[in-house]
């Protein structure tokens, strides 16, 4: 074991476009040509074919990291995060974990990239099901974890749109659609900072309600006219500029009507942004835009320099060589632009013939490009454009993952296969500060407090329940300030729960109540929010409800209560599209051997009925319309566990759904024991289950929710109960 890919060197590759954000590197003696078979003078120093993934890799201190499929094609796949040693290719560690309520195929698991943190030795890892990692990267043990979903809505979709995690200082950084609690309850893309060490939530922030699509455009850091920012890409259709430390947004420009899906590039103060949808503007598909970013705080702007519509760049982040942008549009052809006027210098370079996902890297003054059907091309600049050193093609592979260099070496990830190449000549620059994240200005210049946090700045609490809080000042550029005195700061609270010397405590009686604990410093003030969920038993009849639980996460703006044969029920529209099938949430995800019930009912439109489930333990029992039946998951494309019966059912007809969910064994022993059964409301009820599945990789926590998909027809809840077996 050598580990000494990287770690003599210092050439790490920790976030999947590089130490400079932008897919560049300094480095001499690469390869200019590669065999994917090995043997003599085929440059490729190993081969893993047990490691096909779709994710970017990253490199810290000679280890590699990256995250796949586990278990495949098994009853207990699930997804993991590899840890390999990068001079040899040799496993060190695999960190595994389970995927559930997700609408990701199997096929595109890994979709995220892992971000590795040198300061803490720490990787970050955001599944698919968006449970969300923080792993020690020597070892491989979890330090912590959180179901973004559970906890806060954050969705994962069919097409495996899970975003890419950024640290930043002490925090790291997540985003995508959130469709969250109280005033946050419409979806919007937002984002989430938490401590990198314990996973407290620092900031909550967001963009524009109801946006388009999810999308997976990742975030870039950099410093402008003295102030630092985050920019990405969000499914409003926008590039958005924001502060990292406090989370305020700077600035954003609409760029299409559809999601940003391809990461915008930073050089200096421009950022070059693209998409392939709707333009904002007119009938074409398809931009590539300059923007000029200026000013700080709430003077911050962005002007738009210039535009190329019909550029159809969806997916693949450019590169800025020596003043030129160089772009592949989704059809795999290389564009080479002026990146001061947007004049053309050479366009449709055939590089592939299909659709391009990765991202193009540049050292060594080479371009190296990698394509969907496994074609790949060595470039080098010229004065009208560029010229192939080599190219090739790997038959029956396929390139999603970006070209990354770490210690002198490049690694190519593959859905086949996982390539390192290099030869001993290859060196490789450190870096240890990114250029764009020099220069900020200096803090004594603007010493007033501007900004204020209250930290934790999202709480779920028992009643009775206290927490401590603290409160982080900033001035207007984002930059954190001398901590006040506790003297200093004043509190409040809106709702059931009282502060005391910076300690918030939930009442005694507070019951699926929210409350929002606002600090003020020098007149400046911020706010965290609170849940306040008590211990099972629950019970909702919504006779006294306006309005779905404030506590519940997804439910509202969703989901209403009105009269249903006479009572009060809760009942899923059909008239928000893209909301129609969704899940919601309840409460704590460390809640375990529970059953959740209910009595519900099913319209039918068009001659079309709904599915209505619960969840519980990251299982559901689903009561699907259409098909007539019962069904008990965990994962719904891929149905690693699923049991499913013929159960015909009526619409207009209330039912009465129960869902019994218990661990059975401990350790690797451990199974789930998942019982469902539905009978009409007005009948008694059967002492025999109905549908009875067993899971050998359980959820062994997680919180009670709902299930449904009203699209075709309304679906009415009611007389909701989770009790503990």
């Amino acid at each position: 074991m050598t580990l000494s890919a990287s770690a003599d060197d210092g050439a790490d590759w920790t976030y999947w476009r590089g130490p400079m954000f932008n897919g560049t590197a300094e480095a001499e003696g690469l390869v200019d040509d590669w065999d994917a078979e090995g043997g003599e003078g085929s440059n490729l120093l190993w081969k893993r074919d047990d490691l096909g993934a779709r994710s970017t890799p990253v490199v810290m201190d000679g280890r590699l990291y990256t995250i796949t499929r586990a278990d495949r094609g098994t009853p207990i796949e699930g997804e993991k995060v590899v840890c390999l040693d990068a001079e040899t290719g040799e496993t060190l560690w695999e960190n595994r974990f389970n995927v559930w309520m997700s609408d990701v195929p199997d096929t595109r698991v890994g979709w995220s990239s892992v971000v590795a943190d040198p300061e803490s030795g720490n990787v970050y890892a955001l599944g698919v099901c968006d449970l969300f990692l923080c792993i020690n990267g020597k070892t491989g043990q979890t330090i912590w974890s959180k179901p973004l979903h559970e906890q806060f809505g954050l969705l994962s979709t069919y097409g495996g749109r899970t975003n890419f995690p950024v640290v930043h200082e002490d925090l790291v950084i997540i985003s995508g659609i959130v469709i969250n609690w109280g005033d946050a309850a419409k979806p919007n893309h937002r984002l989430i900072a938490m401590d990198k060490l314990t996973g407290e939530v620092v900031w909550f922030s967001g963009t524009r309600d109801l946006p388009y699509d999810t999308t997976y455009s990742a975030p870039t850091l950099t410093t402008i006219d003295g102030q630092r920012q985050m920019i990405l890409g969000t499914g409003d259709g926008a590039i958005w500029g924001f502060q990292p430390r406090t989370g305020k947004p700077l600035w954003h420009h609409n760029l299409s009507r559809r999601g940003i899906f391809a990461t915008p590039l930073v050089d200096g103060n421009r950022v070059y942004g693209s998409h392939s949808e709707e333009n904002v503007t007119g009938s074409a598909m398809g931009t590539v835009a300059a923007m000029e970013i200026s000013g700080t705080g709430d003077d911050t702007t962005v002007k738009e320099i210039w535009k190329l519509d019909e550029l159809v760049v969806g997916r693949s982040a450019p590169i800025v060589i020596d003043g030129r942008l160089y772009v592949v549009d989704d059809r795999c052809k290389l564009w080479v632009i002026d990146a001061e006027s947007g004049d053309m210098i050479a366009e449709r370079i055939a590089i592939g013939d299909r659709k391009q996902w990765p991202s193009l890297l540049y050292a060594d003054e080479k371009i190296y490009v990698l394509t969907e059907n496994g074609r790949w091309a060595i470039l080098e600049i010229t004065e009208d454009g560029v010229d192939f050193i080599n190219k090739g093609r790997l038959r029956d592979e396929a390139f999603y993952a970006s070209p990354i260099l770490a210690g002198g070496k490049l690694y190519f990830q593959g859905t086949s296969a996982l390539y390192c190449v290099g030869t001993e000549d290859g060196k490789q620059t450190p870096v240890s500060l990114a250029e764009q994240l020099v220069g900020e200005t200096p803090i004594d210049e603007n010493p007033s407090i501007s900004q204020l946090l209250v930290v934790p700045a999202e709480l779920l609490l028992e009643p009775g329940e206290s927490v401590d809080l603290s409160v982080r000042v900033f001035n207007k550029l984002g930059q954190q300030l001398a901590t006040p005195a506790e003297g200093d700061v004043t509190y409040s609270v809106a709702g059931p729960g009282k502060i005391e010397n910076a300690t918030f405590t939930a009442n005694e009686d507070a019951s699926h109540q929210a409350a929002t604990i606002t600090a003020t410093v020098d007149g400046v003030s911020g706010s965290a929010r609170v849940r306040i969920v008590p211990p099972l038993p629950w019970k909702f009849t919504f006779d006294d409800l306006s309005d779905p639980p404030v506590t519940w996460v997804g439910a509202r703006y969703r989901h209403q209560i009105r009269p249903v044969d006479g009572s009060p029920a809760l009942v899923k529209v059909s008239t928000i599209p893209k909301g129609a099938r969704s899940r919601a949430w309840m409460g704590s995800s460390d809640l375990k051997n529970y059953t959740i019930a209910a009595d519900v009912q099913g319209k039918r439109s068009n001659g079309q009925m709904p599915d209505i489930g619960l969840t519980a333990h990251g299982y559901v029992l689903d009561l699907m319309g259409n098909s007539q039946q019962l069904q008990i998951r965990t994962w719904s494309p891929q149905l690693r566990m699923a049991e499913t019966v013929d159960f015909p059912w009526e619409p207009d007809r209330w039912y009465r759904m129960k869902l019994r969910a218990q661990i059975e064994g401990s350790g690797e022993n451990a199974v789930a024991v998942l019982q469902g059964k539905i009978w009409p409301r007005d009948e008694a009820e059967p002492e025999s289950w109905t549908v009875t599945a067993r899971d050998q990789s359980p959820v062994m926590t997680a919180s009670p929710g709902l299930y449904g998909n009203a699209k075709v027809a309304e679906i009415a809840i009611d007389n909701l109960e989770v009790t503990e077996n």
